[in-house]
């Protein structure tokens, strides 16, 4: 009885120590475990004014205050997919702008740095889940983890291309979550002015460009781009012409809307459907992702990424970036396996100009064979075929999609503030689920993710050993803006060096991990030769 009555006054004593008062009102948060460790976590807790109504597509607003104590102990809807739903398993909703915050259980002395994570998904899918984004390990390693939900697809990028709708609210949103971190954190035990921003794909390509805005100047001190960067360019992520999707999607719920109608009457009406007659129309034209906005005063993004980093004005903030040794083999995965690989490179071996990226303008009177047999010899020599070299073709969509861009970035943001580059080369658990192409690397799109993240404990000890290794290397950036601050850690016994723009070396994550010199200085200078030569100024992505 008398042990039972203890429970009770820890318990009782340990939910009085959860409330914690915050500008806008009293939370309280709860006690998680995971692998029979505690952690303190204020779930659910609201940035922003629920974006509904004439609140849709806009920037988000600050949160209204509230009374009495708010529970923060479950975390709350995501925010509406556009895809299958395969990243997010939580219900979904238009009112999700919620963010979590984990913090370690036992009592501190010092207020701790703080990351927060900025979910993938395409712009498309993600969810600000602790059962996918586990924070555990990093929290183990003496941080504060956020994760926090932003808006999706035409709910979060939606653009008129005019001052009506901006355009990146997805964006806005999580630049709000930092200006939360900034006046909120400490009270949670967390240093407003220790927090790295970090994320994978989309996450990472946002990172990237709150580094090259100065609306988020002071917000962040250090910053990890896992494969998506300032200088990305693919496909949909930059929306090639988001007006036009803004009317088809309104036609699809009313046919009799056309371009007649004015960007305020297309807002008026859309803002006006509910969510579960709108969300389909996105199938119609399927743009989500950044766009240049106009001038304005709440426009985030107004000029491109590589004329910033160029000129040096972008947050100089110690920066990780980095990709898989074979993104490429993700998508080919899903898109037929090794059966696509072949057809692409036939179609390679023809001399198309689809191996040109999307992101090259060239220049009038350009002429495009020449450029693309210049692109063809840097990966399979001068007389070569893809056909006969299928490694090569996962290699060109690799460089293409991400680590050309992560390369070009490092270069150039190396000349004004310290950066470190990986290539995550591991073949893990998830490796076995790409096509086998030899000579190709193993890793494809997101392969780290779960060695930081995965509540689940691994079994292989090499498994385990590569989590403990990318969580310390994560945490040490966040907590010294050195990820190997000391060089005996018997972890890596080694020291990751910072790039330099006539060195990029690079720390590989495999089996035995180690240093290595650029492996695609060929190719980069071919890259460098096309765009530079070739190319029209300034230049869109790289």
């Amino acid at each position: 009885m008398r042990r039972f009555l203890s429970v009770l006054f820890v318990s009782a004593t340990l939910a009085a120590d959860l409330i914690v008062d915050l500008p806008d009102g009293r939370i309280q948060g709860t006690i998680i475990t995971n692998q029979n460790k505690s952690y303190y976590a204020y779930r659910g807790i609201p940035f922003a004014t629920p974006p509904l109504g004439k609140l849709r597509f806009q920037a988000p607003a600050p949160p209204q205050p509230w009374d009495g104590i708010l529970e923060t102990k479950e975390s709350k809807d995501c925010c509406i997919s556009m895809t299958d739903n395969i990243l997010q398993n939580g219900a979904q909703s238009e009112d999700c702008l919620y963010l979590n915050v984990y913090t370690p259980a036992e009592e501190v002395t010092e207020k701790l740095p703080v990351m927060l994570w900025i979910y993938g998904g395409g712009f498309l899918s993600g969810c600000a889940e602790d059962d996918t984004a586990g924070p555990y390990r990093l929290i183990d390693e003496g941080v504060i983890v956020v994760l926090a939900n932003y808006r999706l697809g035409l709910y979060g990028f939606l653009s008129t291309e005019d001052d009506v709708v901006l355009g990146n609210a997805g964006l806005k949103d999580q630049l709000l979550v930092m200006k939360w971190i900034k006046n909120n954190i400490g009270l949670l035990g967390g240093d407003p002015d220790k927090l790295t921003i970090f994320g994978g794909s989309a996450g990472g390509i946002s990172v990237g460009a709150h580094i090259v805005n100065a609306k988020a100047a002071g917000l962040f001190r250090a910053a990890i781009c896992e494969s998506g960067c300032s200088l990305f360019y693919e496909g949909s992520i930059n929306q090639a012409n988001a007006r036009q999707a803004a009317y088809d999607y309104a036609k699809y719920v009313d046919p009799t809307i056309s371009e007649k109608n004015t960007s305020r009457e297309l807002l008026e009406f859309l803002q006006s459907v509910p969510a579960e007659l709108l969300t389909p129309a996105f199938n119609v034209n399927k743009q989500t992702g950044l766009v240049v906005e106009v001038e304005h005063e709440d426009a985030y993004i107004t000029n491109l990424s590589f004329p910033l980093l160029e000129s040096g004005n972008f947050n100089r903030v110690p920066l990780i970036l980095g990709t898989a040794s074979a993104e490429a083999l993700t998508f080919f995965a899903f898109l037929g396996g090794e059966l696509m690989i072949r057809l692409m490179a036939e179609a390679y071996d023809s001399n198309s100009a689809g191996i040109l990226p999307g992101d090259l303008v060239l220049l009038p009177g350009t002429n495009v064979t020449e450029v693309v047999l210049m692109v063809k010899e840097a990966y399979v020599g001068p007389n070569g075929k893809f056909s006969e070299n299928l490694a090569a073709v996962v290699d060109i969509n690799t460089d293409i999609l991400f680590l050309k861009s992560t390369l070009k970035q490092a270069e150039i943001q190396s000349k004004f503030s310290p950066v470190y580059h990986y290539i995550f080369s591991f073949e893990g658990y998830e490796s076995p689920l790409f096509p086998k192409i030899e000579g190709a690397g193993k890793a494809g799109h997101g392969e780290e993710g779960p060695y930081l993240f995965s509540p689940d404990p691994f079994v292989e000890d090499r498994d385990i050993l590569m989590s403990k290794q990318i969580v310390r290397l994560w945490a040490n950036f966040a907590k010294t803006l050195n990820p190997t601050p000391d060089p005996t850690d018997p972890l890596f016994n080694l020291t990751w060096p910072q790039v330099t723009p006539t060195n990029i070396q690079y720390f590989d994550f495999d089996d035995q991990i180690a240093v290595r010199p650029n492996k695609k200085e060929k190719e980069m200078a071919m890259w460098n030769k096309v765009y530079y030569t070739y190319g029209q100024q300034p230049f869109i992505g790289f």
